[in-house]
């Protein structure tokens, strides 16, 4: 085989290498994104999680003499929600609320269950703009009556 001839086929194998790159440069990059979003996605997901498990825990040990209720839940949910993009979104509903807990008559509430729910609306950056409503919640015993 001839001088020129291995020069020119070696050429064209480097070109053929640089246009398989191309065409799979994209679905590689779209994987990466994938993986980076459901990192963020799992850690959401765990930061909403304690904070629904902090609420409930606040919320079981109030002191309603002292005028605590919904708003100290609220808050310590609030608190626990660092790492968030966007804290403030967040929607939390407290079963039984505030007012159905203090009509409760002595040794009631104390033993029966309280429910924090947390709902989350999370935008995630996929080349096309995708919502997902991520929810945590947590029940845990109240220690407290009338």
């Amino acid at each position: 085989m001839p001088i020129n001839q291995k020069a020119g086929r070696q050429k064209y194998c480097q070109g053929q290498a640089i246009v398989e790159f191309a065409v799979v440069l994209p679905i590689l990059l779209l994987l990466m994104l994938g993986l980076i979003n459901l990192g963020v996605l799992i850690n959401a997901q765990i930061i909403l999680t304690q904070a629904a498990w902090e609420g409930a825990r606040a919320g079981t040990t109030l002191n309603p003499s002292l005028g605590e209720g919904d708003a100290e839940i609220t808050g310590a949910v609030q608190a626990s929600l660092i790492g968030l993009s966007d804290p403030t979104s967040v929607t939390v509903n407290i079963h039984p609320d505030e007012a159905t807990r203090a009509a409760m008559s002595w040794p009631k509430p104390r033993g029966e269950p309280l429910t924090v729910r947390i709902a989350y609306p999370m935008n995630l950056a996929l080349p096309l703009p995708i919502t997902l409503t991520l929810g945590a919640e947590a029940t845990s015993r109240i220690e407290y009556s009338n």
